[in-house]
């Protein structure tokens, strides 16, 4: 009876532990297959987030055209300094304003500060305005911009606030004024 025992015993062992591996495999397969419907779910919510923020944009520009107050854009945030969202960030890196102001830097600062701003209320408007009015005359170096906007059907007063605000961040290291309220956060 020993002998049969220390003969069974292994066997039913390693029977018991073949049935709990496999339930154990079953169960992780089945938590593998519900990770997969959430993060499935989750792209969907985040397209979607997105495409219904870019059109939040789109209107809240075109309200505001038409004479509506609008706080809040979404391509930038409300607050002192104002700031590209990630939309902008995206924006900016489209439609080549970055580029533009790696190769046009001196010009583009020298303009703002052409201004003479006073305070970094002042350099931030100025540098919005520079942005509009060389987009408005059809400045070979920012005509790319009006491309962006048409092509993406954007109103182009997106780009050109967005890029006034790269433009302030650049302008705003070399100008230095005792009101705070603008100033770039420390990094």
């Amino acid at each position: 009876m020993n002998e049969t025992l220390s003969i069974l015993l292994p066997i039913i062992a390693t029977a018991v532990m073949l049935v709990i591996g496999w339930l154990i495999k079953r169960a992780i397969s089945g938590l593998e297959e519900t990770d997969k419907r959430i993060e499935s779910k989750v792209d969907k919510i985040e397209s979607f987030t997105k495409n219904a923020s870019n059109s939040i944009v789109e209107i809240q520009t075109l309200m505001s055209g038409k004479g509506f107050t609008i706080n809040q854009r979404l391509a930038y945030t409300s607050g002192s300094p104002i700031k590209l969202t990630e939309y902008g960030e995206t924006i900016m890196k489209e439609s080549g304003f970055y580029d533009i102001l790696i190769k046009n830097h001196k010009f583009l600062v020298d303009s703002v500060k052409s201004k003479n701003p006073q305070t970094n209320y002042d350099i931030q408007e100025f540098s919005m305005l520079v942005i509009k009015e060389l987009v408005n005359a059809n400045n070979p170096n920012l005509i790319s911009l009006k491309n962006y906007s048409f092509d993406k059907g954007l109103p182009l007063e997106i780009i050109i606030n967005s890029a006034g605000i790269v433009l302030r961040d650049e302008v705003m290291k070399e100008v230095k004024f005792e009101d705070t309220t603008l100033d770039l956060e420390k990094k």
